[in-house]
Order: structure tokens, then sequence, then C-alpha cells
């Protein structure tokens, strides 16, 4: 057997040098994962299957416990079922029975869960160098489903040093493909709103002019490549200036710039103003390749209230905001025309000197004029927002 080095891990905790080589790897790799030294005993849990079961505390989690004891600790029988539990031990108890005989009595001492209890009783030593399966877990209120493989890990000679399990999605690697063409930044801005709480953003409201009248014009799949088209840039334009993409209406798209993603108020305000440029930019670009005429109106607003958060359903993963300001910001959108930008008084005032510069406006020179004087026949935009101060950006 090769000499077993410790290594510190997190201060507190040591882990045999090899797995800890392998630990910095398996982190490296973004995966949900879980690392057990040679006694059958946890020692890491990635940062990832931490963020998947909202657990951080590693004594929680059940490190320095056997593999099944931790196994049974509270946040994993809060997530996953014992239906599905059970299946999890019945996979990877035989191989432990190898090495642990004993193990079999301490579960069983630990729970009294039928489901579980009847198939660590049934199972039987059995030398497996690996072993999956997949198991529902409970997340919020929405089920899902959780692909496992484990493998053990062993010298050259044959030595056991341990044992990894990863974890990932259910979904076959063709659907995690499409998954895979969004942008990681964005996703991960939107993970961080998995707690629904108020929060201040700059919001940007944009929509294609006369869309109707274009779908009328042109060939359904020649309109189809154009929506498509300026959907993507329009996306891009947000997310290169750290937003989030909040959903797709018709033929529009609303977008959040939260300070906390881009390092301050000021900074939320200067993206979104920039975004919104990228946006009209896009709409000309687009409109230049397919030979057609695009506009697209733009409106942006802060907002220092809203309530976000996450919606997630079977069909859709989206990021929305109720407030106030969020439908005032689409009445600025709706009074715009022929491809104009708006930006509210409320927004341009949240810019310091220097980002104010950097947006290429000197906000002691501009002059705004209340909604309403602009909205002209439209009622919802003087009911909801005719005072508001706007002015027309370039």
């Amino acid at each position: 057997m090769g000499e077993r080095r410790l290594v510190a891990v997190e201060g507190a905790r040591v882990m045999d040098a090899r797995l800890a080589e392998i630990a910095g790897a398996l982190e490296a790799t973004g995966w949900a994962a879980e690392l057990y030294d040679a006694d059958w005993r946890l020692v890491w849990c990635s940062s990832q299957l931490k963020q998947l079961v909202g657990e951080e505390d590693d004594e929680a989690l059940g490190v320095g416990l056997h593999l099944l004891e931790s196994r049974l600790q509270d946040v994993w029988s809060r997530i996953v079922p014992a239906r599905g539990l059970a299946g999890w031990i019945r996979e990877t108890l035989p191989p432990i029975l190898v090495d642990d005989p004993g193990i079999r009595e301490v579960v069983l001492a630990h729970t009294q869960k039928p489901e579980v209890r009847d198939v660590v009783e049934a199972a039987q030593p059995a030398e497996s160098p690996v072993w999956s399966g997949q198991f529902t877990v409970h997340l919020d209120e929405d089920e899902d489903r959780v692909r496992y493989f484990g493998v053990r890990l062993r010298e050259a000679d044959g030595t056991s040093i341990g044992a990894a399990y990863m974890y990932g999605s259910a979904l076959p690697a063709t659907l995690l493909a499409l998954v895979a063409r969004g942008d990681a930044g964005m996703f991960e801005r939107m993970a961080r709103l998995v707690e629904p709480g108020r929060q201040e953003a700059a919001i940007l409201f944009a929509d294609l002019q006369a869309s109707g009248s274009l779908s009328r014009r042109l060939p359904s799949a020649a309109y189809f490549e154009v929506i498509r088209d300026l959907d993507t840039r329009i996306d891009a334009a947000v997310i290169a200036e750290l937003g989030i993409v909040g959903k797709h209406v018709g033929d529009g798209v609303v977008a959040f710039f939260l300070p906390h993603d881009v390092g301050s108020p000021s900074k939320a305000a200067r993206a979104a103003v920039c975004a919104a440029r990228g946006v009209r930019a896009a709409a000309a670009e687009i409109g230049a390749e397919h030979g057609v005429e695009l506009a697209v109106n733009v409106g942006v607003h802060w907002g220092g209230m809203l309530y976000m958060g996450q919606i997630v359903t079977r069909g859709r993963l989206e990021v929305t905001a109720l407030g106030d300001e969020v439908n005032e910001c689409a009445r600025i959108e709706q009074v715009a025309k022929d491809g104009a930008l708006l930006a509210s008084k409320d927004l341009l005032e949240r810019l310091d000197p220097d980002d104010a510069k950097r947006a290429g406006l000197d906000i002691g020179r501009v002059t705004y004029t209340p909604l309403a004087e602009l909205a002209g026949e439209q009622e919802k935009a003087v009911r909801d927002a005719g005072q508001l101060a706007v002015t027309a950006l370039s």
C-alpha cells in the first residue's frame, strides 16, 4: 500500500493528499461531487453539491461520517424521498459490505424507514469498480431527476484509497447541449436570485415596432429568421453589460441590471443605457442583413424596490420582477416611437460623473419632458406614468 500523506483542507479537516488532488480536479470541473476515504467516510463535498442541496455546513452534510450515516442526515432526508434513498443504497451498499460488513447494523440502528431497512437487510457483499443510478430530489416545490456515478479509487497495486461520487442531470447529453448554449455568467446571476426578495435594479423594455405589418409582408420563414436573429442579438447586448434577460413577450424583451452584479447603482444605470444602445444597433444590423427596416423602441428606468426572483416550471426558467417601476418602464417603451430610446430621470440621475462620461452623457445639460406630453392619446401611459420625467437618448 502506498504511503498515506495527510494535508490540511479548509483549515480544520485533513485529507489524504491523493484525495485532495482529486478534490481539486473535481472542483475545477464544476460538477456536484463527493469524496470518501478508504474507510468509506465522507471527506469532501464540492461547492456545486453544496449549492444543489442548499447546505454549506460540512457537519450538516455529514463530513467525517461513514457514507451511509452521512446519507441519513437531515439535509438529505429533506430533499431525497425514502424510496430514492433506498435505491441509492441498493446500488451503493454491496461494495461497501466487502470492506465493512458491520455497517449494515449501524444503518439499521439509525433508520426506521421500511423502504431503507428492507434494502439494507437484503443487500449482499459484491465487489464492483463502478456503480450508477438515479433518484428524485425535491427542491422547493419541484421534483428533479438526478443521475449519479460512483467509482472506487485505487492505487496501481489495487489498494483502495477511497471512492468518488459525481451527480448530474438525468437529461441526455443532446438536451444538455441546448442548455449549454446559454451564457453561463447570466445563469449564475439568475441563480443568485433563487430566493425571491427586494432588489434595486435598472430596467430595460424593448419592443419591435409594427411587427404585425412586417410579418404580413414577409414570408413566414423569412420573418422567423428576422425575429430569431433579433432576439439573439438583443440578448447578447444585455448579457454584454452583465444584465439578466427577463422574458421575451411577443416581439419584445425585458431585462434587469442589478448593482451587485455590475458594481454599483451608477454602473447598473450605465449598463442599462449601453445595453439599450446595443439593442438599437442590433436592430439596424439585422434590418440591413435581411433587407428590411426594423425599429426597436426602448425604455430604461430605475426600480428602487422591485420584488425579484426566479420562476422555474416544467416549461421555463426565468427571472421576473414586480413593482410599479416595471409597469412604468413598460409605458416609457410604449411611448417611444420609430426606434427611439427614452430614459427616465430616475435612472439617469443614478449616474455618477465618471459613468455618465463613459456613457457619453452630460447629465447637467439633459432636459426632461413629462411622459404625458409625449403619450398623446395613450391612456395607460398617462395613467400609469404620466408624471415621469424622460428624455430621448441618441
